[in-house]
């Protein structure tokens, strides 16, 4: 009879710990709330890079690696409406990088590197999806405040700065 119950409370402690692990490897109390949408980012053009292209990423820039360094409203460009976290992942960090979404709460996109300049930034990023891409978008900084979205187009990944302009001058992708 005692080996019954030691038996019977083994498999209790046993189916426990079980269902626990279950729990937290699905993300149990823990799971995040799924990351909401970026604002929608209307740029006067998105194609092949032009002379216009070739132009603004030949000034100096400093490079950034996290989304937090960036200037305020190019970070409110990429956060999600409503809320406090960017839709943008820094370089280390996981994001969403097929159209598998094996968790919500992460971005869909992962900077690679960004410039910024007195009056310009560009960003070069990763989107994951059915299929992977690699992006450049260039905005115009008016002021603190404001800025205007110029350019959207495929290109990278880009290892830094000298790669990235060698592959606009090639066309990206051509």
């Amino acid at each position: 009879m005692a080996i019954k119950r030691v038996i019977v409370g083994a498999s209790i402690a046993l189916l426990v710990v079980l269902v626990g692990v279950t729990f937290v490897l699905r993300g149990g109390a823990t799971r995040r709330q799924p990351l909401g949408e970026a604002p929608l980012i209307q740029f006067q053009k998105t194609a092949k890079p032009n002379e216009s292209v070739k132009i603004f990423l030949s000034g100096d820039f400093e490079i950034i690696k996290s989304v937090a360094a960036l200037p305020e409203p190019i970070r409110k460009l990429y956060t999600e409406a409503g809320g406090s976290r960017f839709v943008l992942a820094d370089p280390w960090q996981k994001f969403e990088a097929t159209d598998v979404i094996r968790d919500a709460s992460l971005p869909r996109k992962r900077l690679i590197f960004a410039g910024v300049s007195d009056k310009q930034c560009f960003i070069h990023y990763e989107q994951g999806g059915i299929g992977h891409s690699f992006h450049l978008a260039l905005f115009e900084l008016s002021s603190p405040s404001i800025v205007t979205p110029l350019w959207l187009g495929s290109c990278g990944p880009a290892k830094n700065l000298d790669d990235l302009r060698s592959q606009v001058r090639d066309g990206c992708g051509d």
